[in-house]
């Protein structure tokens, strides 16, 4: 199947609204209900420093994607860009790296509502969690056929689905604020930010190189990720020029903000003596704290339900209850939203020819790509075997996402010097500076999730190019490696080497190289990727393509355009 005609079949439904929801329900899911506790115990009250660190790097990416997904938006876009300006060996890897992330996601929030769950069901000795923490087998099961109801919402087509999201996301965004209102002024300890523990810094009692690995592995930028929903579903807006960047943009800032103010209730709230903890003692609350593996009873409750133990303890019974609710719909709305996005992106990859074409064909009833929705469900599935707890996959699913946006950057000034007449409704001011800024922000993301998950993640991304070499084989997919491909994007697998390598010998490996030169080693040599990358980049033949027919937008408002593209979107 032809791929501009299946991007032609697509519903475009959505409007600014549905686009900034379903980034927000990306972003206010699990996040909200575990992250604050994950950052505490790696950072102790200096986590509010992550969240700003890490919301402003995700801000920085977010403005070069504002740009490229109001420029050319399609869906499962940010798997295409790669391939636009660096062709398909660079388009593949990263794409595919972008697929893992995204078809992980519905697993880590089935299995935060099932977390939550646990704490109603124990008492009637139904066991959904393990003391160590992980899912038990009916856990897993569990979590698997709420997958599997929201695969039927995905079903019933993009109106349906991007609907019942706002409606969800409302509430998802009302109950965290009025809870944040709450919490700052009701039982608030502020004590708890200067209390120091066997002599360490009150604040910062585990030192910067904690806050900067909080951003990556607490769950810190995994709950930003969510902006990308915007740039993933704009094929199916009605007027992406407009709804992209505002839903792009303010999504974020809005994110910053709740979780900041999140981050401070939950440590302003904390009772040590309920706890029965030491003053001060944030890393109490991991459970490599302790020997066995396994919680005492009262860090058990607050590892599985923060914020509705922490209401409880205030005596703040009504939003307890709400919370409690709340831990079933916010997750849930993200799993909604998470599903759909790991259909766009394996459709994604099936416009760029890296997997069979059967993937990009669209039902005619509910204008959705079924077989990647099949697919997203059954691959979602298996990473409830090596990751069964949120807190283990949170930091796969972090690296994975943030190394597929290193690419964004380098497109977005490959566009701006190659293909200088495509439109852009947003053009980000100061690119030359802010993309390459990006570009070493998500490098640093990745790096600071560590060694061995940096490793993990170096493996999915190469098992990727066996998966290609056995379509080839085996399946109809053209061969996308060709000598220009090849020049243009052998500088992914180099760079993903590349990190492995500093990961394993930076302060979060063997601690080769300490914090801060570890910072300034990997900002100086993604700076030099950046520019390789850049200096790579070329005008492939889909920009040839779009510019000859005049089909930069496919949507309600230029319904497949014929006219030439606009003129006047170039570099100054």
């Amino acid at each position: 199947m032809d791929v501009r005609s299946s991007d032609r079949k697509l519903r475009r439904a959505l409007n600014t609204w549905d686009l900034l929801f379903l980034s927000l329900g990306g972003i206010i899911g699990s996040g909200w209900l575990f992250a604050a506790y994950g950052a505490a115990f790696v950072a102790g009250p200096a986590a509010i420093y992550s969240w700003i660190i890490g919301g402003v790097i995700i801000l920085f990416i977010a403005l070069v994607y504002a740009e490229l997904g109001s420029m050319i938006p399609r869906s499962g876009a940010i798997v295409r860009y790669g391939n636009y300006t660096h062709g398909g060996f660079a388009g593949f890897m990263l794409g595919w790296a972008y697929f893992l992330s995204a078809v992980s996601v519905p697993a880590i929030e089935a299995e935060a509502v099932i977390t939550v769950a646990s704490t109603w069901t124990k008492p009637y000795g139904l066991i959904l969690v393990e003391t160590s923490g992980v899912l038990s087998l009916i856990g897993i099961l569990l979590a698997g056929l709420l997958m599997l109801g929201f695969f039927f919402l995905n079903y019933f087509g993009i109106r349906i689905m991007g609907k019942t999201n706002t409606g969800m996301t409302w509430w998802k965004l009302v109950i965290p604020v009025g809870t944040v209102i709450l919490l700052l002024f009701v039982g608030f300890h502020a004590s708890n930010f200067n209390i120091t523990y066997k002599g360490d810094n009150g604040f910062n009692p585990f030192g910067f190189g904690a806050v900067f690995q909080a951003v990556a592995i607490s769950g810190i930028v995994f709950s930003f990720l969510g902006f990308r929903q915007a740039v993933d579903y704009a094929g199916e807006a009605a007027t992406p020029k407009k709804s992209v960047p505002i839903a792009t943009i303010f999504s974020v800032i809005i994110g910053v903000v709740l979780y900041v103010g999140l981050q401070v209730g939950f440590l302003g709230q904390i009772d040590w003596s309920s706890l029965g903890v030491a003053p001060g003692n944030w890393a109490a609350f991991s459970s490599s704290y302790y020997g066995s593996g396994t919680f005492p009873a009262a860090i058990q409750k607050l590892h599985d339900a923060p914020f509705p133990i922490l209401a409880s303890a205030a005596g703040l019974v009504p939003l307890t209850y709400l919370l409690y609710a709340d831990a079933f719909v916010s997750p849930s709305g993200t799993l909604n939203v998470y599903l759909g996005t790991s259909v766009r992106t394996l459709y994604g990859i099936g416009t760029i020819g890296g997997v069979p074409k059967s993937l990009i064909k669209i039902m005619e009833k509910t204008r959705i790509p079924f077989i990647p929705l099949l697919a997203s469900l059954i691959i979602g599935y298996v990473f409830f075997l090596p990751f069964p707890s949120w807190y283990k996959l949170v930091g796969f699913i972090t690296s994975a996402t943030v190394f597929t946006y290193i690419v964004g950057g380098p497109s977005l000034r490959v566009l701006r010097k190659h293909a200088p007449e495509l439109h852009r409704p947003f053009k980000l001011p100061g690119s030359s500076i802010i993309a390459p800024i990006a570009f070493i922000g998500a490098s640093l993301v990745v790096y600071w999730s560590g060694w061995p998950l940096d490793g993990y993640l170096a493996i999915g991304i190469f098992i990727g190019l066996l998966v290609y070499a056995v379509f080839v084989a085996y399946m109809d997919v053209p061969k996308i490696f060709n000598r220009q491909n090849y020049r243009s994007g052998v500088w992914v697998p180099v760079y993903v080497v590349v990190i492995v390598i500093m990961s394993y010998i930076g302060e979060y490996g063997q601690n080769y190289v300490p914090f801060p030169w570890d910072v300034i080693m990997v900002a100086v040599v993604a700076l030099i990727f950046y520019f390789w990358a850049t200096a790579s980049g070329y005008r492939t033949g889909d920009i040839d393509t779009m510019v000859k027919e005049g089909t930069q937008y496919l949507d309600a408002e230029d319904a497949v355009v014929k006219k030439p593209v606009g003129a006047g979107g170039g570099e100054k």
